[in-house]
């Protein structure tokens, strides 16, 4: 019962392959000095909203039923939308999917998706998983 509720309230929720590899990807490209926070912010997403048709998933660190700023965690470009970057993800034959990441406030808090995910979503689970090409172009400095 307990585990029912937690998933119903998403609580627990953990990032999909295919965030995960977009995450991965803009992680790659900030410089090491980043990196520290990138990662402690991920790991305390607690709670992820998918909307529907795969157009967007926000990312919440939630505490006692609220959401949680905790400064200890924030970027220093505390910007109230900030556009991080732009990953274009490729298979191979298949097409493309542009995904924009988003901070509010200093936190990661979104992917969007230019494109439907069913797809992509799937891939990531094949076997053989098929070759993703990814490409990344920082559109901000979180450090700013």
């Amino acid at each position: 019962m307990k585990s029912f509720i937690a998933r119903l309230f998403g609580a627990g929720a953990r990032l999909s392959a295919l965030e995960k590899i977009i995450l991965d990807c803009v992680e790659n490209h900030l410089d090491a000095r980043l990196r520290q926070s990138w990662n402690r912010q991920i790991q305390a997403i607690n709670k992820i909203q998918r909307l529907p048709e795969g157009v967007e998933a926000n990312f919440y660190r939630m505490k006692s039923g609220r959401s949680s700023f905790d400064e200890d965690l924030a970027f220093p470009n505390k910007t109230t939308e900030l556009l991080v970057a732009k990953v274009q993800v490729e298979l191979s034959g298949m097409g493309r999917l542009n995904a924009k990441v988003w901070c509010v406030k200093g936190f990661v808090f979104s992917i969007e998706y230019g494109g439907s995910v069913s797809y992509f979503e799937e891939a990531t689970g094949m076997d053989p998983l098929p070759e993703f090409r990814l490409t990344c172009e920082l559109m901000a400095d979180l450090a700013a």
